[in-house]
């Protein structure tokens, strides 16, 4: 919290301190703690117990789309500093609050968490090994959310209002399975495997709010008005599945593989899925047919197919009901139920199949090695929330499985020894990809699908999956005053913009061991290109915002362009050059003497100094190109007052003992 607010509030609320909670809201404290323990049971048994425990305590501010929030507060001031709020509390060119109010609203989230687990291995002969696992994990998590009586931001909290969340994310897993492996010939080997696997997740929260606290109170039930709310979901995944590996004189690898899923996320109707795959991997540079070159070690060529699948969510294939209550002429809330979703009994999950194809070489010596990976996925049966008429239940949509898409690309990883001696080290790993996504089909008599925000996607067979569209506009300054208006404005037809996605990404790897290769000096940068991204931030600002630059005398036309064209709701203006490069990391490792370890009775002793996010460079005009509203495709690519990458350093010394 700035220092002018601390001694703002100091004065406003009579006091000589302000919380930490509130001068600090941003803080964390995590403890962890791991063991495993092993036993040999017999000759042939050995059994692991594996429990782990990971407690941590934050504060968050409040943030992201968010009137109230530290981002929003900041972003969405109108460009001045003499405005002031409905107490005469100087904005100093926030948004509506200032930001020591802001910032006066706890909110804090506490995690315990169990991580445990038990494997019995058993070898009852020499080629065949078995496996029983039974994993748990246990999260208990609480969110408070806190404004006492008469601070935080103007509204109806300011009369003091808490929310309390409990929550319990409960994960278990059993895994069986065996695997034979047995030279079958001198020049065969064979290994078969076949296992179970069973999984259940549930989830389960009850929540409370308490509204009009008097001074001091810090919980639900001391609020005026008192609201609860409690929900339970479970899914169960069953799967089995059987693979087979052949190993001709180490170096032909064929593999193939049956999985078969059954989940209760799945409509009634559908009861499992089959995911086939099929491989092989062949290093042809040890046939006596190639020829031999100096510099060529290995070459591997390979190529694969594969299908998996995503799941519905726990409840997209049910029909439920919600309930509301009502005013009866004047008498009592009466309880009632309407219909919350249509369900879908023939509900499956999303089917992909992928095929891949490439090569493996190792050069001179095994200082280079490149690969390279052709990528050609096929999704059918696509998850998607389709609209339906209101008039049919009240329900506006409900999820189906239609829809076909494609990606496309390469993948390429080059890594190379520059320099290695034993006192100098020098090598580089440069990776990079490339992606064509594309929607093929959507279901029969289904209309392009609109996603993002104010429907600036849309989703049409023959074009990437979450583009961008919209209307181009030209502007004339007619009358040649700096003023555009309305009437100035031309705009075209809605069309495509560009993709969402990056269709290129690239990253380069470096590192540098230097005196006798005890410090070591690493760094990666990345780059991703290609793609278009909505600054939905400033489209927010012009259109109905007070913080566009376009609504202020002066501006370029360019700037005002937007601002007009978003009051029509055209928001074209507001798709940038999504592209960046960010300088990601930069660590420096360094080996203290043996002698300085021993000292502190350790064997090893080494010290980890690292920075991230140390820079970018991008066409983007908003916060930062890689700022999301979430971490869904639909809206992924979006930037909504959203937090940018923080930069920030490491510091650790590791001692082995």
């Amino acid at each position: 919290m700035p220092d002018i607010e601390i001694n703002r509030l100091k004065t406003e609320r009579g006091v000589s301190g302000i919380p930490s909670s509130q001068i600090r809201p941003n803080a964390l404290d995590r403890n962890s703690l791991r063991a495993n323990v092993t036993a040999q049971l017999t000759p042939k048994a050995t059994l692991q117990v594996s429990s782990g425990y990971i407690n941590s305590r934050q504060r968050l501010p409040q943030n992201e789309d968010n009137g109230n929030g530290l981002m929003v507060g900041m972003l969405g001031g109108e460009w001045r500093e003499d405005l002031r709020d409905s107490r005469g509390v100087p904005l100093l060119g926030y948004r509506a609050f200032p930001m020591g109010d802001i910032l006066s609203r706890t909110t804090s989230q506490s995690i315990n968490r169990f991580i445990n687990s038990v494997q019995l291995q058993y070898n009852p002969i020499s080629w065949l090994t078995t496996r029983a696992i039974v994993g748990s994990d246990f999260t208990a998590r609480s969110d408070v959310g806190i404004n006492l009586f008469e601070q935080g931001p103007l509204g109806v909290n300011r009369a003091g209002q808490v929310s309390a969340n409990k929550a319990e994310i409960n994960q278990q897993t059993v895994d069986l399975g065996g695997t034979a492996n047995k030279q079958v010939f001198s020049w065969l080997n064979s290994k078969t495997s076949v296992g179970m696997q069973y999984i259940r997740n549930a989830f389960a929260q009850s929540e409370g709010t308490g509204q009009g606290l008097p001074p001091g109170a810090t919980t639900t039930s001391a609020g005026a008005i008192r609201n609860a709310s409690e929900s339970f979901d479970e899914r169960r995944t069953l799967g089995y599945y059987v693979e087979q590996v052949f190993n001709v004189n180490e170096k032909l690898f064929i593999t193939a593989g049956l999985r078969r899923d059954a989940a209760s996320a799945f409509g009634r109707e559908f009861r499992a899925v089959n995911y086939p795959k099929i491989g092989a991997s062949w290093v042809v540079s040890d046939q006596g047919f190639f020829p031999a070159y100096s510099w060529l070690n290995t070459l591997r060529l390979r190529a694969t197919y594969g299908a998996s699948g995503q799941i519905p969510g726990t409840t997209d294939a049910l029909r439920f009901f919600s309930p509301f209550a009502t005013t009866i002429s004047g008498t009592a809330d009466q309880p009632g139920v309407s219909l919350g979703a249509l369900g879908n009994s023939t509900l499956r999950p999303e089917y992909s199949a992928e095929t891949e194809a490439g090569f493996d070489l190792t050069m001179f010596d095994g200082k280079s090695n490149f690969e390279f990976t052709y990528y050609d996925k096929n999704t059918t049966d696509a998850l998607i929330d389709r609209r339906v008429a209101p008039s049919l239940a009240g329900v506006t949509s409900r999820f189906q499985n239609i829809g076909n898409t494609r990606n496309t690309g390469l993948e390429l990883v080059y890594n190379q020894k520059v320099i290695s001696t034993d006192n100098l080290g020098l090598d580089f790993v440069l990776t990079g990809s490339t992606l064509r996504n594309e929607l093929i089909t959507l279901g029969e008599g289904v209309s392009p699908i609109p996603t993002g925000n104010r429907n600036t996607q849309l989703n049409t067979p023959g074009f990437p999956l979450f583009g961008l569209w919209g209307r181009p506009y030209t502007f004339n300054d007619a009358n040649g005053d700096g003023i555009l208006v309305a009437s100035e404005m031309t705009y075209g037809d809605n069309t495509f913009i560009g993709a969402t996605l990056p269709t290129r990404e690239l990253a380069f790897t470096p590192t540098l061991e230097l005196f006798g290769r005890k410090l070591r000096i690493s760094g990666q940068m990345d780059s991703r290109w290609g793609m278009k991204k909505l600054n939905n931030t400033k489209r927010h600002q012009c259109q109905g915002g007070i913080s566009c630059q376009g609504l202020y005398a002066g501006a370029p036309l360019e700037e005002q362009a937007k601002a007009v064209a978003a009051a029509a709701s055209v928001f074209t203006g507001f798709y940038e050059d999504g592209s960046f490069t960010r300088f990601r990391e930069l660590s420096l490792s360094y080996q203290m003497p043996n002698a300085w370890a021993k000292a502190l009775k350790a064997e090893r002793w080494n010290l980890v100094l690292t920075g991230r996010n140390l820079g970018v460079w991008t066409p983007f005009t908003g916060v930062d190109p890689e700022t999301t509203v979430n971490n869904g495709d639909q809206r992924g690519n979006e930037e909504f007052f959203s937090t940018p990458p923080m930069r920030y350093f490491t510091f650790r010394m590791n001692f082995n003992f």
